[in-house]
């Protein structure tokens, strides 16, 4: 496994763990919430910088936008409720993927677009199973007290 493809997926740590301690640790719990959409805004907000590539042409300028439009967002939802900004950010990764493929099948494909985008496919799978996942866990599971 080279290098970018070990960091990736240890990424998903953070969603992880952060998910685990919001629902085992019942004191934490809010805190660890907090942590899980913190941890997702600056992922969010970081795959939104990796758009940002210097150039004059429009085409460079409109990943610009959306570069800086994505991070902006990914801000805004540190100040919405809970819910709503797991909406927010389980749209913006779905979008962020979506866009990033669109970018490498318009660009030159070689085998690292390849790999990286098969990469991405399944980091971006797995951050949208995880934001399912504490949504659910968070605002419709009841465990049962026995």
């Amino acid at each position: 496994m080279k290098s970018w493809q070990l960091l990736g997926y240890l990424g998903l740590l953070p969603f992880a763990g952060f998910l685990y301690l919001s629902v085992g640790l019942k004191d934490s719990s809010v805190f660890a919430q907090q942590a899980f959409i913190a941890y997702s805004a600056i992922i969010a907000s970081f795959i939104a910088g990796t758009l940002w590539r210097k150039a004059e042409d429009n085409t460079r300028l409109i990943q610009q936008i959306i570069s800086n439009l994505l991070s902006l967002i990914a801000f805004t939802t540190l100040l919405m409720p809970g819910d709503l900004a797991l909406i927010v950010l389980a749209f913006s990764f779905m979008f962020l993927f979506l866009y990033e493929k669109k970018l490498a099948m318009v660009e030159q494909v070689n085998d690292f677009d390849v790999g990286y985008m098969r990469m991405r496919f399944w980091l971006t799978f797995i951050v949208l199973s995880l934001h399912t996942s504490a949504y659910y866990l968070w605002f419709f599971y009841v465990p049962n007290n026995f």
